[in-house]
């Protein structure tokens, strides 16, 4: 028995992906098409049952990933390796294996294609073998495809797991120099309130005669403030992502800060690019301003007594 499912992209040629001069992860990539023989592909957890969504975390050997594709015998998902802003990609690695949820059951066979061209076969693998380090070179290659068979034994139990899937490029070109900014940096709200700040990001090395240039992919975090704030981002798991610069994103937040509190406050952000280096991210990190504006004092109204006169 099997629940098959399949995604199709309109045909075409390959369109140019997030791939930039960074290890990419390869699950913030488009899968151009695919196919899973139980339940859909799952994104960061394993592949579960036959809903989306219904996984667990990626776990070989005991060990816990929280990056990767869980899959099911036969799977098969196809990407292109084609970089942008001047990278050209040169590895690809992945650790491979049978989840753990299956225990010491299911038996499979990871394949990797390059350019339609076996590159890689891993053999039989079931729950109880050790997990695998996949890394090829992809020097001039434009396509890449990550399969997974059933060894010609049927697919029950067959729980495959693409973790940390890592495509590495390298400049070509020239670099990009990411600007981020709010416009306006500053905002002014009562405290407690939910305000919506614009998130700009530009490529400063773009001079006047340039392109704009593009893509990037990235999730926000508050690093820091000025006070002991609770500042809350509204979609803290939210991908912001653009193909193309200036880039413009709304972005809330949740201003919270002690009663009394007043003035203009800073808050610290810092993007966790597709890296999720935090070295590269705090070179980057901006600030948005919070001017808190006092609470309105409720204006107090008396009605006016009327003046009855009576005659006697």
């Amino acid at each position: 028995m099997s629940y098959p499912w399949q995604l199709t992209r309109p045909a075409g040629h390959l369109t140019p992906q997030r791939l930039t001069a960074t290890e990419n992860n390869l699950y913030f990539e488009t899968i151009l098409d695919g196919k899973n023989a139980w339940g859909p592909i799952e994104v960061n957890r394993s592949n579960g049952e036959q809903a989306a969504g219904d996984g667990n975390p990626l776990t070989l050997n005991g060990n816990t990933y929280p990056v990767g594709f869980g899959t099911h015998a036969g799977s098969d998902m196809h990407f292109s390796l084609q970089g942008t802003n001047g990278a050209t990609c040169t590895r690809f690695t992945s650790l491979i294996g049978v989840d753990d949820e299956v225990g010491n059951r299911g038996s499979v066979v990871f394949q990797v294609y390059l350019d339609g061209m076996l590159a890689y076969d891993s053999g039989t693998m079931t729950g109880a073998s050790p997990s695998r380090q996949v890394d090829l070179d992809l020097t001039d290659k434009r396509d890449l495809r990550l399969v997974v068979t059933d060894a010609g034994d049927g697919i029950n139990y067959d729980h495959a797991d693409w973790a940390m899937p890592k495509v590495h490029c390298v400049f070509s070109g020239r670099a990009i120099d990411y600007r981020f900014r709010f416009v306006p940096e500053t905002v002014q709200a009562p405290n407690g309130e939910t305000v919506t700040a614009t998130l700009v990001v530009e490529d400063a090395g773009v001079d006047s005669m340039g392109a704009p240039s593009g893509p990037v992919a990235f999730q926000l975090a508050i690093r820091m403030s000025s006070l002991p704030l609770s500042i809350q981002l509204v979609e803290p798991e939210r991908m912001y992502s653009a193909v193309n610069f200036p880039a413009q994103f709304p972005v809330k937040v949740r201003l919270n800060a002690a009663p009394g509190t007043g003035g203009l406050l800073r808050i610290e952000f810092v993007p966790n690019l597709e890296d999720f280096s935090p070295f590269f991210g705090l070179s980057h990190r901006f600030n948005l301003y919070w001017n808190v504006v006092p609470p309105q004092r409720t204006q107090l109204s008396f009605p006016l007594k009327k003046s009855v006169l009576t005659s006697r």
